[in-house]
């Protein structure tokens, strides 16, 4: 029984420490860095519903560009469509859905940072191997998924011009700034405080809202500010 057993346990064992599946590079086919840590500080938001604008100015930041939130925030038009604008009152409670205070999608803030001097590009439908691949090219990238990163249901609404949008309660975003085998590294707006957060929780979470992100066009540098 004995010398049965011991293989089944080498096996076992060989199971339980294998490492994931390292995830390639298909531009240089080689296989990404097992780890990587941008390096990236934050602050917490200054209103309640300011999240988004916080993780650009931070991202700002990281490129030599700084502003303040307020500054920021109030560029970016005021609409009944997150698509389009920020939806509602900056300082109402959290957790509503249009026309209540909710917040703003990826493309106004692209258009808000490529104004005040970063050059960035909005996405949706990307997944975790591209922002892996992002990251390991030296970019923070934007991302929005729910403050608590659960899964909340989408909700599909329209605005005056009747243009279709999806919204989920407790909308909210955080910087990836980095991963390692299995997780991924977040700077979360509200504390300005890293987490780590099991990958697929996270991708999950990012995938209610059609796993928007923003990315800068190149790694860090310093690009002139402009307000």
């Amino acid at each position: 029984m004995r010398a049965a057993f011991l293989p089944l346990c080498f096996v076992a064992l060989a199971a339980c420490t294998a490492q994931p599946t390292p995830r390639w590079d298909p531009a240089s086919g080689q296989p990404l860095p097992a780890r990587v840590n941008l390096r990236l500080k934050g602050k917490g938001q200054e209103r309640s519903l300011s999240c988004e604008s916080r993780s650009a100015c931070d991202l700002l930041t990281h490129y030599g560009v700084r502003l303040a939130e307020d500054a920021f925030r109030t560029g970016i038009p005021l609409t009944d469509n997150p698509d389009t604008g920020f939806v509602g009152d900056v300082n109402g409670p959290g957790g509503q859905l249009p026309p209540a205070g909710y917040g703003v999608h990826a493309e106004p803030i692209a258009a808000r940072l490529r104004a005040v001097g970063l050059p960035v590009t909005a996405h949706r439908g990307v997944d975790l191997d591209w922002l892996q691949r992002q990251l390991a090219e030296g970019k923070p990238v934007i991302v929005w998924a729910t403050s608590m990163l659960d899964a909340q249901p989408p909700v599909t609404m329209r605005d005056a011009r009747g243009r279709s949008f999806s919204v989920v309660r407790g909308e909210h975003t955080f910087l990836a700034v980095g991963y390692a085998p299995g997780s991924v590294l977040l700077v979360d707006s509200a504390t300005g405080r890293e987490r780590t957060v099991h990958e697929r929780g996270f991708d999950a979470s990012w995938a209610t809202l059609g796993r928007q992100a923003v990315v800068p066009d190149s790694p860090r540098s310093h690009p002139t500010s402009r307000r």
